[in-house]
């Protein structure tokens, strides 16, 4: 097995081990020939593989083994279509993954994608930002603007904040029921670094520029924001309805009112920091947890922006009383709590957490949440008034703050037009989402009025006219039909506005659905 080539190789496989099944895709059979028909093997060697056939001295010939070109893989360019796709998508992968654009020239990256596919090949960071960036962007705000303006009514959320550079910001977030799907989609439409004096006109005319700019200037229905002044005049001076931020309103009501238990506060906070900054505290916690077979949990730090982080750490902090309590007899029996102490907060969660979930559930996006405003209020208002009295002072004052508070603030929510027509046209609650009936009735009202003034076309009678009699030329002696026709032509103008209280009043008197069920499926059926 001298040779070099891989004839002698197939030959000593073939003769040592006959077993064995050879597959010669791209060579023949070595074959052993006599020197009276060497060159006749040569000439059919050079035929059938396309190599020339080196014959030795020793009668005998062998192929040469494949050139390194025979098993080159050649890279396969990628059609332009299939090119720009993986372009799209990892523009898509940088911008909702939060990447830096530099990740198009790290190493492994860039070794990753060459083994996915590698007729592919990265563009360049500056092609990303400079070229594939703004084409995306482009691309998808476009379509974005062809389905916005399909909507009837738009409502808005807009906020403003200063950023860590001390850089000023608003966001313009539209809401509308898209037309195709009958989903409720939101949309930011801007968030833009805003260095005007943040006076009600100034931010008054960079709301209606950016309305234009999306061509939705006239459906606006109603923007919701917080209960700054100067928000607040900007909606006023450019003629659109406002609507106060509930969960917003909702945080005022419970910071004011959580004062009144500050004392007890101030002690968790202390303590919550102590096992935050000590790790012997936060290991013999967790070692304490264990023995009891609770958690291990830790516990959580409020922020003084978010009344809902307090409750949180209140929450947490009682569900791992006993081991706390433990560890702090140890550790640093200066910051436990006393036994009236741990009764105020046992008494208080209960009373905040209806407070949390209504907060909670109202800041969700993918679901209608106007028309539970009213009815929010109403079970808070039965929440707070079942309260029990309370040994402890603390509490009552909490629960009284919270009462006056939801009145300030909520005490007239069911005349709210926007709102109480929300409700009433919602089917999971109509009638029942008032606390007042005569708030309903008046609401009721209104609407009937508004679906009156709305003539739709009788598509039966469009599609089908129905021919009329001939109409007899007047009597002079009169007609028995004639107090008819006159009564039948003071009705036919009203017949829409009939139909639709009609209409209106069948909704009324129909059952109510799920709580749990979609609003916008029941509207679409």
């Amino acid at each position: 097995m001298s040779s070099s080539s891989i004839g002698s190789l197939s030959r000593h496989i073939k003769q040592v081990h006959p077993t064995i099944n050879i597959s010669m895709n791209r060579l023949e059979p070595v074959q052993e020939v006599s020197s009276a028909d060497v060159s006749e093997v040569a000439s059919t060697s050079t035929a059938n593989l396309n190599v020339q056939a080196t014959i030795g001295s020793t009668s005998r010939t062998t192929p040469p083994a494949p050139s390194m070109n025979q098993f080159v893989v050649v890279k396969k360019p990628l059609p332009l279509n299939r090119i720009q796709q993986i372009d799209e998508q990892l523009i898509r992968m940088i911008a909702k993954g939060y990447h830096a654009l530099r990740i198009v020239e790290e190493r492994e990256f860039r070794k990753l994608v060459e083994m996915l596919n590698s007729g592919y090949s990265l563009p360049t960071r500056k092609t990303v930002s400079e070229t594939l960036l703004p084409k995306v962007y482009n691309k998808l705000l476009e379509n974005v603007k062809s389905k916005i303006t399909k909507a009837t009514a738009i409502c808005i959320t807009t906020d403003g904040w200063k950023s860590i550079t001390n850089d000023d910001y608003i966001a313009i977030t539209a809401h509308y029921i898209d037309v195709d799907s009958h989903q409720l989609v939101s949309v930011m439409i801007g968030c833009i670094n805003f260095d005007q004096s943040h006076t009600s006109v100034n931010i008054s005319d960079f709301l209606r520029q950016k309305f234009t700019e999306w061509n939705i200037e006239n459906n606006i229905g109603a923007i919701v924001s917080d209960n700054a002044a100067n928000i607040l005049g900007a909606v006023r001076i450019g003629g659109w309805r406002s609507v106060s931020c509930f969960a917003h309103s909702l945080n005022l009501v419970v910071q004011a009112s959580i004062d009144k238990i500050a004392h007890i506060l101030i002690k968790v906070k202390q303590l919550v920091e102590y096992f935050h900054r000590s790790q012997p505290g936060a290991k013999k916690l967790k070692e304490m947890q264990v023995q009891m077979n609770i958690g291990p949990l830790k516990l959580k730090q409020d922020v003084s922006t978010r009344w809902n982080s307090t409750y949180d750490m209140l929450d947490r902090l009682l569900r791992i009383k006993d081991a706390v309590t433990a560890t702090v007899a140890i550790m640093r029996a200066d910051l436990a709590l006393s036994q009236e102490e741990w009764a105020i907060v046992e008494r208080a969660i209960p009373i905040l957490k209806v407070f949390y979930e209504v907060t909670n559930e109202v800041s969700g996006e993918e679901y209608v949440s106007a028309s539970k405003y009213i009815v929010f209020c109403k079970l808070l208002f039965m929440q707070i008034e079942k309260t029990s009295a309370e040994t402890y002072a603390p509490i009552e004052e909490l629960v009284a703050s919270l009462k006056f508070e939801m009145r300030r603030r909520f005490g007239d929510i069911e005349k709210h037009v926007l709102l109480s027509e929300a409700t009433i046209l919602d089917p999971r609650f109509k009638k029942t989402g008032f606390r007042d009936p005569i708030n309903f009735q008046n609401a009721a009202a209104a609407l009937k009025m508004k679906i009156g003034r709305i003539v739709l076309p009788d598509e039966d009678t469009a599609n089908n006219p129905v021919p009329e009699e001939p109409t007899p030329g007047p009597s002079k002696t009169g007609s028995i039909w004639e107090d008819f026709d006159v009564e039948v032509s003071r009705l036919i103008p009203e017949n829409p506005t009939a139909a639709g209280i009609v209409e209106f009043d069948k909704y009324l008197q129909e059952p109510l659905i799920s709580r749990h069920q979609d609003p916008l499926q029941w509207w679409r059926e």
